[in-house]
């Protein structure tokens, strides 16, 4: 029996409670000592040294877009061997660095004390899916978002194929930061799955001094193109030009709103995006990486050249979006949705960060205790790049 105190959201029996939750602060989540299953045959049992914290987290302290237990509750239906992730307690936390502690009985090619960075896409050993595309796999999920035992606790347990070596030259922080944010920008970018980038294309970048915005920055490096930034402040320009990006728009100067309050296009708005991003580049638009979702979406697909790729994998800003589809079909542009990133992608971006061609941004660092309001950080912008707990 292993008990591990761990960081996550509690089951609510009451719906009036869900409704009446207070986005304001983060006072959902709650620490607790949890008792850890045995382990099932592919799986092992990891000490974590320090934990990232992603959008994620945000999305199952919040309980919105949806309640983190329907989500467990339908990932249980897809894997019903599983079901003892089904407590009245869900772990949270996609992002950890640690030391394998145990190992299941048919786990090959990791010992115990290996030194492991966590990638959080899970699927069953017995799908048909390994070895092609795990994303579309109907029984795959996120770990510590649709799984239970995520990364938020002093121990935790994944599935083998979600283990990968942990680079040496990194601190344990900077470990535990990026695997999540950069294997999912890798998927968008470099991936076929993705947009497939190419050299000397351009590639705009919502959000570019953020957790997914600063890989994607030095991934379009690797593979010869162009990145241009936007960022939402003089500060995080900085922060941009720091990591060696020359093209960056602070929106914050842009007049004009991009959508209104019900999420409706303000063309003006768009119009004066355009004529600010003229000013940092002449370059026609390849490529637009997207997470931002409802207030940027529309402006996305409008921004992008004919021909060009919008490629997208979340929505920050919310994901009930308007675009206006007559930018889409009659300039022949291509909106392709990414999700994470398979293992095969997983390992090829972890490569990048062990050859040390890849360098993650870690801005805030607390201990675990303080792990709420690191989280609340998050949520409000503090934080460029990545925050990461770490464990004592």
């Amino acid at each position: 029996m292993i008990k591990t105190i761990a960081y996550g959201v509690p089951k609510l029996r009451n719906a009036n409670v869900l409704a009446n939750l207070d986005e304001s602060r983060f006072g959902y989540g709650e620490f607790r000592e949890v008792i850890l299953p045995e382990l099932d045959d592919d799986e092992v049992l990891v000490r974590n040294f320090a934990s990232g914290i992603n959008y994620n987290s945000i999305w199952s302290a919040l309980r919105k877009p949806a309640d983190p237990f329907s989500l467990l509750e339908n990932y249980v239906k897809r894997n019903p061997r599983r079901s003892n992730h089904l407590t009245d307690f869900q772990v949270i936390g996609s992002d950890s660095a640690g030391v394998i502690e145990r190992i299941g009985k048919s786990v090959v090619g990791w010992k115990i004390g290996d030194e492991v960075v966590i990638h959080c896409n899970v699927v069953d050993r017995e799908s048909k899916y390994h070895g092609r595309d795990e994303v579309i796999c109907p029984t795959q999920g996120i770990w510590g978002y649709e799984t239970n035992f995520g990364a938020f606790a002093q121990h935790s347990i994944v599935v083998a194929s979600q283990l990968m070596p942990r680079p040496k030259h990194l601190s344990w922080a900077e470990s535990a930061s990026y695997a999540l944010t950069l294997s999912t920008a890798y998927r968008m970018l470099i991936s076929p799955n993705g947009a497939a980038l190419k050299t000397d294309e351009s590639v705009l970048i919502w959000g570019a001094s953020g957790g997914l915005g600063h890989f994607a920055i030095q991934l379009a490096k690797i593979a010869g193109a162009i990145p241009i930034g936007v960022v939402s402040s003089q500060t995080k320009m900085e922060i941009c030009h720091d990591l060696g990006l020359e093209l960056v728009l602070d929106r914050s100067k842009v007049n004009g709103e991009l959508v209104d309050e019900m999420g409706k296009p303000k063309p003006m708005g768009w119009r004066s995006f355009e004529k600010s991003l003229k000013k940092v580049t002449n370059l026609p638009i390849d490529v637009v990486f997207e997470h931002v979702g409802r207030e940027t979406l529309g402006l996305s697909v409008y921004i992008a050249r004919a021909g060009g790729r919008i490629v997208t994998c979340a929505a920050t800003s919310g994901y009930e979006c308007t675009i206006d589809l007559r930018y889409l079909w009659m300039n022949s542009k291509r909106l392709i949705g990414s999700h994470i990133s398979n293992s095969e992608e997983a390992r090829q971006a972890n490569d990048l960060v062990i050859d040390n061609r890849i360098h993650p941004l870690v801005s805030r660092v607390d201990k675990f205790e303080n792990l709420p309001k690191a989280i609340n950080a998050v949520f409000n912008g503090e934080v460029a790049g990545k925050s990461v707990v770490e464990f004592d």
